[in-house]
């Protein structure tokens, strides 16, 4: 398994836990701070997975990061990205993915920030639409994992487009 993978895996998970919430609640005001926080440990973690190959320091930083900003369980965290191995194995059709990842992110943290007519449909549609990106990341002996065109034609489901 890569580090990639894993990270993935974390990100899958807390994508997850973010689409199963009441999106009524989550926006509410002392929740938003708590969903921003997790909007951008989501970003942080969908530019790691962009850097393919993550060498052991990078890998000290990243723990480091999630661990301090973004309140993530260092023990669960460090000792899987340690043993995991830094060449990924994913292929460059999954740039699109990636950059479609912190497109989703980056209007979704806006959509929050902004609180426009609808922006809680709006959220509600970002979340679901990119839960199922980091799938395409997992490792290939994962059950979960789908395709990149997979994650691209589910997520263009929920955001209508062409």
């Amino acid at each position: 398994m890569t580090r990639t993978n894993i990270l993935a895996s974390l990100l899958y998970r807390t994508a997850v836990s973010l689409k199963n919430m009441n999106f009524n609640k989550l926006v509410w005001k002392h929740n938003r701070e708590k969903l921003i926080s997790s909007l951008s440990a989501m970003q942080f973690i969908t530019g790691c997975i962009g850097l393919k190959n993550i060498s052991l320091s990078q890998t000290e930083e990243i723990i480091t990061v999630l661990s301090t900003s973004y309140d993530y369980s260092k023990d669960e965290i460090s000792n899987a990205l340690k043993e995991a191995t830094a060449m990924s194995d994913y292929s460059d059709e999954y740039e699109e993915l990636l950059f479609e990842m912190h497109f989703i992110l980056s209007e979704c943290v806006n959509s929050v920030v902004q609180t426009k007519k609808g922006y809680i449909s709006t959220i509600s549609r970002y979340i679901k639409a990119f839960h199922n990106y980091p799938r395409a990341f997992l490792s290939l002996a994962d059950k979960s994992k789908i395709s990149p065109k997979d994650a691209i034609e589910y997520s263009k489901s929920y955001l209508k487009l062409d």
